[in-house]
């Protein structure tokens, strides 16, 4: 008899502690509002939720990433732009030096003009988004192009015999998710490495009052503007494919939040209910415990 009193006193006690402990559980879910409150509550559960979090952290890279692609292909649209309106002054000003009533000191005057119109696009081809250049390819801390004598010295655009290009030939990318790229960046002598060429050229044929060289770099003026457009075109073209890609991340990142969101978070009407019932559970587990610590004999029991 001894025995099957301590059996049911045991039974007893680790219904009332199994009960405590659920009732505990359910109050950690309803006050914190998290499924898991310590490691051991559910390890699949938890690595799940390790994974959707990794998961969140590559998104919000990404979502970084194309902001600032974003801002790069902005800036190089303008850029862009600047140039080719410069450009287009220039044809107008080389049109009007072939005019006979122009002379020697009218074209040096335009000489000037033309440098320092080559001044404000190299300031424009420069352009850098937070300190990094756009149009230097993958050597984005270098800028791109500087005015160089014969003997190979930076100098003014006076001196300058050539521009030369200091970036790589590789354009810029940046990962737009898992192993997509997208270029936003782009190789600077790939778009303006002649045409600077063809504006010392100008500049050279207007200090020596030579007519014909300055109607030799006509066409070329005319080309690289067209050139210019159509990188242009290429630009608006990037700029598409960003934000189809930014509003597919956007997706992504709802859909993965939502993930976490029911992997974490308790239902609270649900969690409220079942913390409803565990306290029954448990009132009625003490209630047992009452009764059976106040039993007489084994009959009291039965």
């Amino acid at each position: 008899m001894k025995v099957a009193t301590l059996t049911v006193y045991k039974h007893i006690q680790e219904r009332a502690e199994y009960t405590s402990n659920a009732l505990n559980k359910a109050i950690d879910m309803v006050t914190t509002g998290r499924k898991i409150t310590q490691l051991s509550d559910d390890p699949f559960r938890l690595s799940l939720m390790l994974d959707t979090r990794a998961d969140l952290a590559d998104i919000d890279q990404y979502e970084r990433n194309l902001e600032m692609g974003e801002a790069w292909l902005a800036s190089t649209e303008e850029s862009l732009r600047k140039v080719q309106d410069r450009l287009a002054d220039l044809q107008v000003t080389s049109l009007a030096m072939l005019n006979d009533t122009n002379n020697k000191s009218d074209r040096e005057l335009a000489a000037i003009s033309v440098e320092e119109v080559m001044n404000d696009i190299i300031q424009v081809v420069n352009t850098d988004v937070n300190g990094r250049y756009i149009y230097s390819g993958t050597r984005t801390n270098v800028e791109p192009f500087v005015f160089m004598n014969n003997a190979g010295e930076v100098v003014d655009v006076s001196e300058a015999t050539r521009v030369t290009y200091r970036g790589d030939n590789q354009p810029f990318k940046i990962q737009t998710q898992n192993d997509n790229e997208l270029t936003v960046g782009n190789d600077g002598s790939a778009i303006y490495g002649t045409m600077f060429d063809t504006l010392l050229k100008l500049r050279d044929a207007l200090k020596e009052n030579d007519v014909d060289g300055i109607e030799e770099q006509l066409d070329p003026l005319k080309a690289h503007q067209e050139h210019i457009s159509a990188e242009n075109s290429v630009v608006g073209f990037r700029i598409t494919r960003l934000k189809f890609r930014q509003s597919v991340l956007e997706g992504v990142n709802i859909t993965t939040q939502q993930k976490l969101a029911n992997l974490e978070e308790v239902d609270m009407t649900e969690a409220i209910s079942e913390l409803s019932i565990k306290e029954l559970m448990y009132q009625a587990a003490l209630s047992a415990s009452s009764k059976v610590i106040n039993m007489k004999t084994l009959m009291d029991y039965i």
